[in-house]
């Protein structure tokens, strides 16, 4: 394919669609850039000379994984925790279990020997954790914090509540916001390898950390509220960041599940003075000139938004595949299962399978597979409508060996179910993805997951800035599976080794909809892989 779709060249969104997917080939040809050397850009962001804040050690255990999830809380309403303010051993659990580092794989063959809580092409992280504290949160006092997950510590960058001017750049603090955590992104963490393709990468982490932190935050008794639309500067000027080398990709407004009083007193009219602007001294490595990814740049700085007003209710409708006719009877997903689904544990063992992911053979028992795919599409709190909506994003499975269950294609509804679609060609696809990546026997897995999200209707809706929420929305769900896959024994592979023309066809999507991830599942066997998790 030598062009985009008609429109796409005059829209720099659409044109980066069709780069990082029809284009991908002629996009790595360009060429990449080497890791393993003296120059890799520091695993870790550190500050140096401003106040830190070494946090207490996490707690093991923090609470069921699907308390974030509205439809089981409603079935156990007198159990869900609720939290009112935060205190220090929240914050802790909060900020380790939402990106800090949880495993360290160990021996001479241990290539990326990081592993934190959501997976990241190559163990790079390119996401940056911030807090602003509304209120001291034990003897931590209110402002705005940078999260250092090699050193489980706080770097103190501003002090002070949230103000103003941040909550009405961002449309948050409506509820009794106890803080704001920001999820930002330094792309040159990335970049430094995959060049403009590094976008993509960047784009999917953001929303696997985004849906880790609601996982977390419910857990601990908060509702989250994800804020996609947001004025950059502001936000970026209140962090510290220069909005190029490293800006805001999301917003999480986190605030009781259930709020005592009437909540935050409503939102000026008018912003206050902006914030001062801060240039915090952090430590470099990598001196990779960014003119070797121009085009990740372009799209960042085409995204961008300013002033207020962006956050008009999406039709959500539009977004999805339309139902398929008559065919099967649905296969319903069951009940939540009465035992606690433990998140901490859930999240230390969720994995990719390791570096050579070979399936065992035994089968998945149905009910199994229900429990990890039964929430996926559960509504999100978000800036898309002023109630939880469906994540903009569809679901389909190939189940390949799971007792209970035919082999085949199968789309997720919201019931939940899966609905068989029968006559598709899945054998191809599988072929294609073994060829593909050869890492991974897919051809072992107990089922492939693909999340697909319509690009038009992104473009049309977000513009520019549709790339990167429409996959933060698949993210979102490839963590919730990803994480109830951990809790049941299986391990979930991320991969991007696909040709998305042949998954496109398999769903029976058109050329508006693109297959942006797509994850193996399988109970992963013994090797000689060390991965112990680590204490505090």
């Amino acid at each position: 394919m030598g062009e985009p779709a008609s429109g796409a060249a005059d829209s720099v969104g659409l044109r980066f669609w069709w780069r990082t997917f029809e284009g991908v080939q002629e996009l790595f040809a360009e060429g990449h850039g080497e890791e393993g050397g003296p120059d890799d850009p520091l695993p870790t962001k550190t500050y140096r000379g401003l106040p830190r804040h070494v946090l207490s050690e996490p707690s093991r255990r923090i609470g069921d994984a699907r308390w974030s999830f509205a439809g089981f809380r409603r079935t156990r309403s007198e159990d869900g925790p609720n939290r009112e303010v935060l205190d220090g051993t929240a914050l802790s659990a909060l900020l380790h279990h939402s990106y800090g580092l949880e495993r360290m794989e160990l021996g001479p063959h241990a290539a990326w020997p990081y592993h934190r809580a959501v997976a990241s092409a190559r163990c790079f992280y390119p996401v940056e954790l911030y807090l602003w504290l509304a209120r001291p949160a034990g003897n931590r006092p209110a402002g705005c914090y940078h999260y250092d997950p090699a050193h489980h510590a706080l770097t103190r960058l501003r002090t002070g509540g949230v103000p103003d001017e941040l909550r009405t750049a961002t449309g948050t603090g409506r509820d009794g916001t106890l803080a704001l955590m920001v999820a930002a992104v330094c792309f040159r963490k990335t970049a430094f390898r995959y060049r403009d393709y590094a976008y993509r990468l960047c784009a999917q982490e953001v929303g696997l950390t985004v849906g880790n932190m609601l996982l977390v935050a419910g857990a601990l008794g908060l509702r989250g509220r994800v804020h996609h639309r947001f004025d950059d500067a502001v936000v970026n000027r209140a962090l510290g960041l220069d909005g190029d080398e490293e800006t805001a990709f999301a917003v999480l407004d986190l605030f009781p599940w259930q709020p005592a009083g009437t909540g935050q007193a409503p939102l000026r009219a008018e912003p206050e003075e902006p914030q001062p602007v801060i240039r915090p001294h952090q430590l470099r490595t990598d001196a990779a000139d960014p003119a070797a990814w121009s085009g990740l740049t372009a799209l960042n700085r085409a995204a961008r938004l300013t002033g207020t007003g962006w956050n008009t209710p999406v039709d959500q409708a539009a977004f999805h595949l339309p139902p398929d006719g008559p065919g099967p009877t649905p296969v319903p997903l069951g009940e939540p299962s009465p035992g606690q689904v433990e998140l901490a544990e859930a999240i230390r063992a969720r994995d990719s399978g390791g570096r050579m992911f070979l399936p065992d053979s035994a089968a998945l028992p149905l009910p199994q597979l229900g429990s990890l795919l039964r929430h996926a599409l559960e509504p999100v709190p978000s800036d898309h409508a002023e109630t939880p909506c469906r994540p903009l994003a569809d679901c389909h499975v190939l189940v390949l060996n799971a007792a209970g269950a035919d082999a085949g294609l199968y789309r997720l509804d919201t019931t939940p179910a899966l609905t068989a679609l029968p006559g598709r060609d899945w054998r191809a696809v599988l072929a294609m993805l073994c060829d593909r990546t050869p890492a991974v026997n897919s051809a072992k897995a107990h089922a492939i997951v693909f999340l697909s999200v319509n690009r038009a209707e992104g473009d049309r809706w977000f513009g520019d800035r549709g790339y990167r929420i429409l996959h933060h929305e698949a993210g979102i769900v490839a963590q919730r599976i990803s994480v109830l896959a951990a809790a049941t024994g299986l391990s979930a592979r991320v991969t991007n080794g696909y040709h998305e023309g042949m998954v496109r066809s398999l769903i029976g999507a058109d050329e508006a909809h693109v297959p942006v991830f797509t994850l193996v599942l399988g109970r992963r066997r013994d090797s000689a892989q060390y991965e112990p998790p680590l204490t505090w």
